[in-house]
């Protein structure tokens, strides 16, 4: 397994360790999802070689929804997300990484593409360097 997805599930086993009903894709309104959720989303991963090794950082992107009167516990989940990059020894099944808090990027946007519906939309990106 590579890298990124072992970070991958290891972030959404925590998000869900952590109570949040966690998804890979945004649900289907067949699923019936309710808010607030989390969707573990994008990942990228930058190098940097040199004469005797190659240095990687990846970035793990995880999308919260709330309703509009969830403002409070989209901003709460997405804290507690955050936390998950503080560990400077967090381990996988086959990989070290070392979470770089001093990075995270993270925002709360209303969202209103669904007509007649407002939610917020939390937007956290933390960042992991493989040791």
């Amino acid at each position: 397994m590579t890298p990124t997805s072992e970070l991958y599930n290891y972030i959404f086993d925590a998000c869900e360790k952590m109570g949040y009903d966690t998804y890979d894709h945004l649900p289907l309104e067949s699923e019936n999802a309710k808010y607030p959720f989390a969707v573990c989303g994008e990942q990228q991963q930058t190098n940097t070689v040199t004469t005797t090794s190659i240095n990687s950082t990846i970035y793990m992107t995880v999308h919260v929804w709330g309703s509009r009167r969830q403002h409070d516990d989209v901003s709460k989940m997405m804290a507690n997300i955050a936390t998950l990059s503080y560990d400077p020894a967090l381990r996988t099944e086959h990989y070290f990484f070392a979470g770089k808090p001093n990075l995270i990027d993270n925002q709360i946007m209303i969202d209103d593409t669904i007509a007649n519906t407002l939610l917020w939309h939390g937007v956290i990106t933390m960042a992991f360097y493989l040791r």
